[in-house]
């Protein structure tokens, strides 16, 4: 009989459940919503209890019709039994419907060391300091699932984020860790625009033709025998003369002192982005 190499052994969980899930906005205090937080009902606190689970409560969350899986933490232990309230975004990632039934479970996640992840929109990379409005934004989970999708709040504004990658693993714990981050371009981000603005500068360079004036003085008459440079291209090929080819980049390169910082979506060499979780 041939061995399953794909197959990995799980450990039975020591907690595992089956709810009907309802959205935040359905809780008596919606605006408790916060990361990757759910609210389960109290007999899932004493269950918790009498198996010991170790903290802090991680759980594999999953639909029954749906293929798709993630994590999260919780909150408290106050919905309606047989209930348990998901973050909205969490239950569009999963496919689920209002009061569809899950499956939560027990889990242990490694440590995070690195994420890679892709802002919904440019408007996020533009705020004045974006690494501090996720990082505050993040302290609100306690883990993060390849594949998912994420939002995080700012004042009014709310910001998604596509989640690329993560190690070890394909979910990961954001308790007490360090975590190296890499940003993806933004979904609305469109180079096409940068190009026709860099096509359009090329194109008002060449219409410009530096020193093709007359000659003056300082007093403003023009100077004698004045004449343009193409006018002094023009009488050297009538004198059999041939023009001077132009060699860009011919002479001795030096260094200013002083470096610059370059801002790199992604590619390329940059300097890693560390984000603590403490």
């Amino acid at each position: 009989m041939a061995w399953d190499t794909d197959y990995r052994y799980e450990p039975t969980p020591l907690f595992e459940s089956t709810f009907r899930c309802l959205p935040f906005s359905k809780y008596s205090n919606p605006d408790l919503q916060t990361g990757d937080k759910i609210i389960l009902p109290p007999s899932a606190l004493t269950q918790i209890i009498q198996v010991r689970l170790p903290h802090p409560f991680m759980f594999k969350i999953e639909g029954f019709n749906s293929d798709k899986i993630s994590h999260c933490g919780v909150l408290q232990f106050d919905a309606e039994e047989g209930f348990v309230h998901v973050p909205d975004w969490m239950m569009k990632n999963l496919n689920l419907r209002e009061e569809a039934h899950v499956i939560l479970r027990h889990t242990r996640l490694s440590r995070g060391v690195f994420m890679k992840l892709q802002p919904h929109t440019t408007s996020f990379i533009e705020l004045a300091n974006p690494k501090s409005v996720l990082e505050q934004g993040l302290r609100g989970f306690t883990c993060l699932s390849r594949g998912d999708t994420f939002m995080i709040k700012h004042g009014e504004r709310d910001f998604y984020f596509d989640v690329l990658e993560v190690a070890p693993g394909d979910a990961i714990s954001l308790i007490d860790t360090d975590c190296v981050l890499d940003f993806a371009p933004p979904l609305d981000y469109k180079e096409s625009k940068m190009v026709e603005n860099v096509g359009h500068l090329v194109e008002n360079v060449k219409m410009f033709r530096p020193f093709s004036g007359r000659a003056h003085r300082l007093d403003g008459v023009a100077a004698a025998g004045g004449a343009t440079v193409e006018e002094e291209g023009k009488k050297r090929e009538r004198d059999g003369g041939k023009k001077e080819v132009f060699k860009p980049f011919t002479g001795r390169n030096h260094i200013l002192a002083g470096q610059e910082e370059d801002i790199i979506l992604d590619g390329g060499q940059e300097e890693d982005i560390i984000l603590d979780f403490y």
